[in-house]
């Protein structure tokens, strides 16, 4: 848009030098009267050839003067007519001037912003690297722990293991003592038993069962 005026003010520039240069040449008749007093002494002159008796001589050299008054009111009028050409375009010329400033002006305020913006999307860029190495930081450690966690649990899961199986051999040694002591208190109360049996002395219930049991009664 900016180029577009840029082209069509240096047109209009080209267009009002050459709308000058036809007023100097037109201005070489030296039209330098109004068109009001030229049409006037034309009117005047054209109403005596018309209204009073002249010579043939006259007459002739009346139309002359009516002839080179009508080149100088042709020529005033072409300069009148460019001059309002060469107004258009000074005018054309001036908005377009103004509107260029006013395009520099936009270009010149997007540009502020546009740097702003620049700076702030840096500004962002630099938080985004400190967040995101800060978060590889945490996922580090997270990782890490996460793998301590797990050795952790396979470490509990084997001391757990461990503590079953002791549990199972402590449970194994107990039963087995306990049928140890069993067994003895049995043979001691079968012994005793059987002495009192020998001496002929009154047995309990237990004993007697234990002796009837192995057979012994």
């Amino acid at each position: 848009m900016k180029e577009e005026r840029r082209e069509k003010r240096a047109t209009a520039i080209e267009q009002l030098k050459g709308q000058r240069l036809k007023i100097k040449a037109t201005s070489t008749t030296k039209a330098t009267r109004s068109s009001k007093s030229l049409e006037d002494e034309i009117a005047e002159i054209d109403w005596k050839i018309q209204t009073e008796p002249h010579s043939l001589e006259e007459e002739k050299k009346l139309v002359n003067q009516v002839k080179a008054l009508e080149i100088q009111l042709q020529a005033h009028k072409k300069i009148e007519l460019v001059k309002g050409k060469i107004y258009g375009l000074d005018t054309e010329a001036q908005t377009l001037k103004e509107e260029i400033k006013t395009d520099s002006d936009k270009i010149l305020e997007l540009a502020e912003q546009s740097q702003k913006f620049h700076e702030k999307m840096i500004e962002g860029l630099e938080k985004a690297k400190t967040l995101k190495m800060e978060a590889d930081e945490n996922h580090r450690k997270y990782v890490e722990n996460r793998e301590k966690a797990k050795a952790c649990h396979i470490k509990f899961v084997e001391k757990l293991e461990q503590v079953k199986a002791l549990r199972a051999a402590i449970r194994q040694k107990e039963e087995e003592e306990k049928s140890r002591q069993q067994a003895d208190l049995k043979r001691k109360v079968e012994d005793e038993a059987l002495e009192k049996l020998k001496q002929g002395k009154k047995m309990s219930f237990d004993e007697f069962k234990i002796l009837a049991e192995q057979g012994k009664i």
